[in-house]
């Protein structure tokens, strides 16, 4: 009885099993991602070539020292030695502003007037064409040209590139970010240095500021794993004075959040002091151990130190300070919890213009054809295909393609992305729950023009027999080979094996367009050639579709697997 229980649920479970397989390459995809991002982040703005830096500010002679105007900025020099102004590049705390398909890394030169002299792309995890339209686009760069540092830190909507619209707010973010986000005003020029932090995590190779708050410094060893998290009281504790000034601390955390040491840095106190309570042991392993949560919730007026001998009111400032900062960073993490699903959701509906509620009542329309006997009809054959091809297509140039997906999988979905994620929820929640592929069938603006081919009075024929098996696996095939494109990576453009971008005629590259017209006169002789015979990401969707063939293994299980274990050897650095 239960092994055929067992056989009656088959393709259920077979079906569960595709699901874990896609979302294990998605996985692999993502942390890709993040371990190429991480590998930009470590590009010091003294290895760039000067003369990308010569072509805004022509009197650069060299990179300088790091510069306390900007953090992680460094100066610029002329040939005599004096400061003419500084260099800094977004990434990686503009990183979190996504365009298309991924963030951009940009670099920022300004003149001691603190105005920016010019910008260039250092590097994109957006799409190859969205980003050469902006690259060419030479009213864009013009724009922020002459704007004062300060007025970058206030969002606001600036000028846009047609059909790169969400890769040049991006950048237009990624610079609000990167100026919004600088660390607050320290009284304290030099924060921890590598040296400084292997004192407490001595496995430690590599540090960098958390972009949601830069008092955060987050350690990772030599192999990119994570150790844990410093937190520096200063600017936090800047107030709180012992003898006669205040004293700049780091409290170090493991990755289970437990205090695992304290380093006392720079202060204003009289070295005798700050010193008696630096050297101190048993004051260095004051909270260790403790959650957190549990030191953030300390009263700072009654920290439970006694302190140190000789230095009483400096060791007693230092608690202090660390309660002080561990509370400004916990009301931090409170005050990000604090949006509810209530304003998230209205917050993402502000954001759609006019034009997008139209996209997603054109969406709304093609749903309810796809369940209901109108898809039989003229409207579902001819007139719905024509709404589809025209305004989600031309319109709104909102088409699923490999290219976006990956990017949103790396790097997170760029929130003004509105009528692309409805799309997206839509085209896989569907085929996962329904057994329908909708979007394929009702809402592909490339599918809907085929189908309107269709129907044209041209003769129909119909491929050779023996060919018509090998090309039924094109699809699944390119679908693979972007897969290994990304994790590898191999040096393509995922938007070169589809005709998608087609639709963004100002940003089409001459491969996406050379697709896009040779499918659509394929159509005209075989009717839906290109879904067919050619579509990656139709063929994911029909993959992610529950059917009654869900508990049979396939090629295409074995492949998609292949693809899984290369991915992972390619994660841990075998390949």
């Amino acid at each position: 009885m239960r092994l055929f229980r067992l056989l009656e649920h088959r393709p259920l479970l077979g079906h569960l099993c595709r699901l874990a397989l896609v979302a294990a390459v998605a996985w692999c995809v993502h942390a890709t991602h993040a371990k190429q991002q991480a590998a930009r982040a470590t590009l010091d703005l003294v290895d760039l070539p000067l003369d990308l830096i010569q072509r805004h500010l022509p009197a650069t002679a060299e990179v300088g020292e790091v510069t306390t105007t900007v953090a992680g900025g460094r100066e610029l020099l002329d040939r005599h030695g004096s400061s003419i102004g500084i260099v800094f590049r977004t990434s990686p705390v503009g990183d979190a502003a996504v365009g298309f398909s991924g963030p951009t890394d940009i670099l920022v030169v300004c003149g001691d007037d603190l105005m920016i002299a010019g910008m260039s792309v250092l590097s994109s995890g957006d799409t190859r064409d969205h980003v050469r339209a902006i690259e060419n686009d030479a009213r864009f760069w013009e724009s922020f040209v002459g704007l004062p540092l300060n007025e970058l830190a206030t969002p606001k909507r600036r000028r846009s590139v047609g059909g790169s619209t969400l890769t040049s707010r991006a950048i237009a973010e990624a610079l609000t970010l990167r100026i919004g986000g600088a660390a607050p005003e320290s009284r304290f020029e030099q924060g921890p240095g590598l040296a400084d932090l292997q004192k407490l995590f001595p496995e430690a190779a590599e540090f960098e500021p958390d972009p949601g708050d830069p008092a955060v410094i987050r350690v990772r060893d030599a192999d990119d794993i994570p150790l844990g998290w410093a937190l520096r009281t200063s600017p936090a504790a800047d107030a709180v004075i012992g003898y006669q000034g205040p004293t700049d601390a780091v409290i170090g955390f493991d990755t289970e959040n437990r205090v695992a040491g304290l380093l006392v840095l720079a202060s204003f106190e009289n070295e005798p002091y700050v010193g008696y309570v630096r050297d101190d042991r048993s004051f260095r392993k004051v909270y260790r151990g403790m959650p957190f949560e549990e030191l953030s919730a300390i009263d700072p007026s009654n920290t439970g130190i006694e302190g140190v001998s000789g230095a009483t009111m400096t060791s007693q400032a230092v608690a202090e300070g660390i309660v002080r900062a561990a509370a400004a960073h916990q009301q931090l993490m409170n005050q990000a919890k604090a949006a509810s699903l209530t304003e998230h959701i209205s917050n993402w509906l502000r954001r759609i213009e006019g034009p997008q509620w139209g996209a997603i009542v054109v969406m709304l329309l093609g749903l309810v054809t796809a369940f209901t006997r109108a898809r039989g009809s003229w409207w579902g054959r001819l007139a719905l295909p024509v709404i589809v091809f025209a305004y989600l297509g031309f319109g709104a140039g909102a088409l699923l393609s490999l290219g976006q997906l990956a990017g949103w999988v790396g790097a997170g979905v760029p929130p003004a992305a509105s009528v692309l994620t409805v799309l997206t929820a839509v085209a896989v929640a569907i085929p996962i729950t329904t057994k329908r592929n909708v979007y394929c069938s009702h809402l592909c603006a490339h599918g809907a023009a085929q189908q309107v081919l269709k129907q044209l009075p041209s003769p129909k024929r119909s491929l050779p027999k023996p060919l018509r098996p090998w090309l039924a696996r094109l699809p699944f095939t390119l679908l693979a080979f972007a897969v290994l494109a990304v994790v590898l990576p191999l040096p393509v453009s995922l938007v070169d094996l589809e005709p998608f971008d087609g639709y963004l005629l100002a940003v089409s590259g001459v491969a996406a367009f050379t697709i896009f017209v040779l499918s659509l006169l394929a159509s005209l002789n075989v009717p839906m050639a290109y879904c067919r015979y050619g579509c990656p990401t139709g063929a994911l969707l029909d993959y992610l579709r529950l059917n009654r063939q869900s508990g049979r293994l396939t090629w295409r299980d074995a492949v998609l697997a292949t693809c899984l274990l290369v991915a992972v050897i390619r994660y841990w650095g075998i390949l």
